[in-house]
């Protein structure tokens, strides 16, 4: 999908509804990183549960996994997700300073999940490269119907816990208490 972007031609193959955005028009603001730590904090769309990387959207254990986590974690990879890491990683290798350009999503409290760059980006992490990563951040909604990997900040366990409370004959008769 092509990301909205007037200076650049950004895509992510993550799936993005931005149909379903409430008014029709994604805000796209920059955010510069350029020290290891912010870049170490960045989330990624790869998710893990203690003893394995790579799980899926469906793993109720699996927790989104910030740069930093997917770089020390990087021999649990497959043998091919390792070597697109390794050859991102020859690719900066003897660069003095490198920049990007990758699109985000803006998450809260001044969090971005990546929506594409991942294996360069953790490569700039492990090479401990000097960098600049420049985020072309989509401003919208935490909700999981515009990107379902927004499922992790958009209630989460909460709203699947009220969804079943709902179903549940305990559940209603906690709603008629609430009721006016």
């Amino acid at each position: 999908m092509l990301f909205p972007d007037a200076h650049h031609s950004l895509t992510t193959d993550l799936r993005l509804h931005l149909e379903r955005m409430p008014d029709q028009s994604p805000r796209v603001v920059d955010q510069i990183v350029d020290s290891r730590q912010s870049i170490g904090r960045l989330f990624t769309p790869y998710r893990a549960t203690a003893r394995r990387v790579e799980r899926p959207l469906a793993d109720p254990f699996a927790h989104p996994m910030r740069v930093e986590e997917v770089v020390a974690r990087l021999n649990e990879f497959p043998q091919a997700n390792q070597q697109a890491f390794e050859r991102a990683m020859a690719d900066f290798r003897d660069e003095r300073h490198i920049e990007l350009v990758v699109p985000a999503y803006a998450l809260e409290n001044g969090d971005y999940l990546l929506l594409d760059g991942n294996h360069r980006v953790c490569a700039l992490f492990a090479l401990d490269a000097s960098a600049t990563v420049r985020l072309r951040t989509l401003v919208g909604p935490i909700d999981r119907r515009i990107l379902i990997d927004l499922k992790h900040w958009d209630g989460g366990y909460k709203r699947f816990i009220n969804r079943i409370r709902r179903g549940t004959s305990a559940g209603k008769a906690h709603q008629a208490r609430r009721s006016p």
